[in-house]
């Protein structure tokens, strides 16, 4: 797919199919709506996503930003195209143990198979807001199967 080829999914068409992934359900995430080629997920800090020493365990904010990276690309095109993540590197900053944690992800560079993003994750309470890691994610991209 080609630049000149690419279609805009409606934000809402995607939240509405993730949203109904027991995964999401399960962590309580949600996307928020943004603007095209960037995403936003966020979750409720819980005693549900902590490890033993109560902050909150590293892969629930790796999951936060993979989705936000996935969004922010899936934003960008036709219906039906598939995205997985091929290699991801995380550096954890700051603990988080309550609050809100929100993930922002924007496309660093975008050829036809191959795109690189990077995310924030920020740990928000009241007022406040601090970055507790920032990733960077190559993904493939692949086109929509053909119909039989």
């Amino acid at each position: 797919m080609t630049q000149s080829e690419k279609s805009h999914v409606s934000m809402t068409q995607l939240i509405e199919a993730t949203h109904q992934s027991g995964f999401f359900q399960l962590l309580g995430m949600h996307i928020d709506v943004t603007e095209p080629g960037t995403g936003k997920v966020h979750i409720t800090v819980d005693e549900r996503l902590m490890h033993p020493e109560m902050i909150v365990h590293g892969g629930v904010i790796f999951t936060l930003a993979d989705t936000a990276m996935s969004m922010a690309l899936l934003s960008l095109y036709a219906p039906g195209t598939r995205i997985s993540t091929v290699e991801a590197k995380i550096n954890y900053l700051l603990p988080a143990r309550t609050g809100e944690l929100l993930a922002e992800a924007t496309i660093v560079q975008q050829g036809r198979s191959i795109a690189v993003l990077e995310a924030t994750v920020y740990n928000i309470q009241e007022d406040e807001r601090k970055a507790v890691a920032r990733i960077l994610g190559t993904f493939h991209i692949a086109p929509p199967k053909q119909a039989k």
